[in-house]
Order: structure tokens, then sequence, then C-alpha cells
């Protein structure tokens, strides 16, 4: 019994030891956590204050150029000169121009084939050239010794920043040609360095291809032409006669509310040409926004978002006021066209008026300042009296000075400043610049203040 018991306190004595150093060992482990931690807030605190905060918590931001609008944002309704063009054919079409693409009188706007085996022929035909083309071209740059490392790597790169414009601008209709175009100047460059050698072997390949096919292809039946010239677009919507270009100045907001597409089948027709250079966009408008374009002191523009990144230049054509019309109705030219663009009907659209340049600067920057001015009185004679004038303080060394502003637009938290003095400018103070160091906040701000 002893024996046990001994047996049984030593075990006892054992699982304790075991517990203490378990308890130091997290605690060691807790007391090197938030050492890093403290650590790693002091190193954030030192980054910020370095590079945000200046002393006495003051925080500038540098003056950049900038440009702004007056905007009416509105839905604007798209009139053209439509032709539709019926489709007579019985056989499977093969369209031979693209949506937005510019076409000549009694030009061909589809192949018809006389069933789906034949046309899809075609287009494998089609595609099998333009990659034999390529390959050949590719093929020319060996003998070539005129042509440069330097050369093909300047063109890989405008390639790809190209590319990624199309991708950020999500131009996605130029997304294709620049992918085609960014693979071609890599192929060039693998050559020129030797990593690729001839293509002869994938040339004889895709004729051997092509070949076959055409073999195997009856041809066309017939072709759809056009006799007027234009932009050709293959989707009919049922507006194209819902407006017409010669009665522009009479259309209503009210006509814009009521217009409705006709009822047709798709099938019956093979698309329609935007004749004629110039495209119109009737957009309903208030009063107040009709005063405002009419007074309008710049050039206009519009952006259409869903159909292009771009600010589009327009041109006002009239500006429709009724009596009996509680809006009015703005009608504007456009002849910028691209394939989005001529497939739109009624778009969501910002009217850009009267551009505005200068600098940019936040309306918590801003304060005034009473200054001595230097004026002429009645007599003739230059004076020296107090006013207040409008600015903000910039760092300037290792001290704060008193900058005039002169707000030629004001948005929602910024205004954008002239940078030219005004007529009414203290002539002693002087005038906000490019890359200024403003301060937008910070406490007790005065001139002469003395920063570290």
């Amino acid at each position: 019994m002893k024996k046990t018991k001994h047996h049984s306190e030593h075990k006892t004595h054992k699982r304790t030891s075991e517990q203490k150093a378990a308890t130091r060992k997290l605690t060691s482990r807790i007391v090197i956590g938030v050492t890093v931690a403290l650590m790693f807030i002091f190193i954030v605190f030192i980054f910020v204050t370095t590079n945000f905060m200046g002393s006495d918590g003051i925080i500038t931001e540098v003056t950049y150029k900038t440009i702004a609008h007056d905007t009416i944002n509105t839905t604007g309704f798209v009139i053209r000169d439509e032709e539709c063009i019926k489709n007579a054919s019985n056989g499977v079409l093969v369209y031979q121009v693209e949506n937005g693409e510019k076409i000549t009188a009694n030009g061909v706007i589809a192949n018809v084939y006389k069933d789906e085996a034949d046309a899809v022929n075609y287009q494998k035909i089609c595609s099998l050239e333009e990659e034999i083309a390529d390959l050949k071209e590719l093929n020319s740059i060996m003998g070539a010794s005129n042509v440069g490392l330097d050369s093909v790597n300047n063109k890989l790169d405008q390639r790809l920043t190209s590319f990624i414009e199309c991708v950020n601008k999500r131009d996605f209709n130029a997304i294709s040609d620049n992918e085609s175009e960014l693979l071609s100047a890599i192929y060039r460059k693998q050559i020129i360095t030797g990593d690729q050698k001839n293509f002869d072997e994938q040339i004889a390949k895709l004729e051997s291809e092509k070949e076959s096919l055409e073999n195997n292809n009856s041809g066309s039946t017939s072709t759809i032409t056009t006799k007027d010239s234009g932009y050709f677009v293959s989707d009919i919507d049922g507006y194209e006669s819902a407006f017409s270009v010669d009665e522009l100045s009479q259309i209503k907001s009210s006509d814009l509310e009521k217009v409705k597409p006709i009822e047709f089948k798709p099938e019956d027709y093979v698309g329609k040409v935007i004749k004629g250079v110039n495209w119109y966009i009737a957009c309903p408008i208030t009063q107040e926004e009709a005063v405002a374009i009419n007074h309008s002191n710049s050039d206009i523009s519009i952006r259409i978002p869903y159909a292009t990144s771009e600010s589009i230049p327009v041109k006002v054509i009239s500006v429709n006021q009724f009596s009996n019309e509680k809006k009015a109705v703005a009608i504007l030219e456009c002849n910028f066209m691209n394939p989005a663009l001529a497939k739109i009907r009624s778009e969501a659209i910002e009217i850009q008026l009267n551009t505005y340049e200068g600098l940019k600067v936040s309306k918590k920057a801003l304060h005034d300042s009473t200054v001595d001015i230097q004026v002429v009185d009645t007599e003739g004679n230059e004076i020296t009296k107090e006013a207040k004038v409008q600015g903000v303080y910039v760092k300037y060394g290792d001290q704060l000075i008193f900058k005039q502003i002169f707000i030629i637009y004001s948005g929602e938290d910024y205004v954008i400043c002239s940078e030219q003095p005004g007529e009414n400018a203290a002539v002693n103070v002087p005038n906000i610049t490019l890359y200024d160091e403003v301060v937008v906040e910070g406490d007790d701000l005065y001139y002469g203040k003395l920063i570290n």
C-alpha cells in the first residue's frame, strides 16, 4: 500500500511540473506576440506621420490640372436617314461587311449560298486565307536584313499598349483585331531572335485544307447589293421611319414619349444602310437646360457610356420649345461613327457644356484672409486698404504662405481655379500655381507659420 501511495504522489508531482512548463511557454509566446504587434503599430505610425502628416497635424495635397464640364443628363433618341434592305433570297446569307462599316453604292452586302454547309465552308475558306497570308508575311521577315530588333521591340510595345487600352476602355469591338496584331508582333520577335524558324509546314497544311474545302463547295448562288452608299447595319429595330431628318425642328418631347416601333419580321430584311455622313440625337431637356445650351460659351460634346468611352463632338441644330410642352427638345448633329454607335437607338446621354480647365483644389483647403491691397481712390491717389481675399495656405519650405485663388468651377467636393489672377486680384498676394502643396487639414493656420 505504501508503495502504491508513493507512486501516485510521484505521478501527481510530475504532472504539475509539465503544466508549469506549458504555462511558461504560453506566457513567452504571448509576450513575443504583443511585442511584435506593438512594433508593427509603431512602424505604421512612423510611416503615416512621415509620409502624410506634417508638423502640427498638417496634411497637404499637390495641385494638378484638370478639366470639368457643366453637364445635362438625359435620354437621347437617335434619328438617321436609313434605308432598309429586303431579303429576296431563299438561301443562307454570309455578310461581306461589318456593322458600322462604310459601303459604296451598288456594293455587295452579302453572298447567298444554297445551304448551311456551303456557307460554313466559305467562312472557313476566308479564315484560312487570312491565316495563310499572315504566315507568309511572317516568313518574308526571315530574308529581310533591314528589320532590326529595336524596331520589332517598339512595334511589340505599341501593340501591347493598344491591347491594354482596349481592355481598359472595354472596347470589345477592337480587342479581337488588337489581339491578332499583338500575336503577330510576338511571332516577329521570335523569328528575329531565332526562337522560331519558318512557317512553311503550317502554310502547306493550311493550303491543303483550303483546297479541300474549295473542291467541296459549290459557291454562292447570288449576291445582295445596295443602291445607296453609307454605313451598313445588319439589325432592324422598327424605328427606322419614326422621324424624318427633314422635320427635326418640329419634334416635340411628347412625340418622343409616344414613339413606338413598327412590327416586322427580321427574316424579311438583310439589314439597313445609314445614308449620309451626319446623324442626329433628339434629347428631351428642361426649359432651364435649354437656356444653358443656348448660352453655352464653348463647343458641345456628348458621352454615351454604353456605346463608347470617348467624348463625341456634336453640333446643336436646334432647341425646340413649344408653349404647350413642359419640356424642350435639343437636336444634336454628329458625324462620328463606329460599330456600337451604328446600332444604338435610345440611350442614356450626358451632354457636356462649358469646358473648365484649371487647377483642382479640395474645398477643405479654402480660407478667407484679410490682406492689405493697393487701390486708387476717386482723386487718383494710390492708397492701402484692407480686403478679404479667398485663397489657400501653401507649404513653402518650412513655413506657410497664403495664395489667392479665383474659382471658375465648383464641384461636389472640389473647385477648379484659374492659373491666371482675376481682374480684382490683390497685387501683393501671389496666385496659386501648378504643383503647390496646398494645406487641406491643419489647425491654427496663418501666414508665416513655421512647420518642421
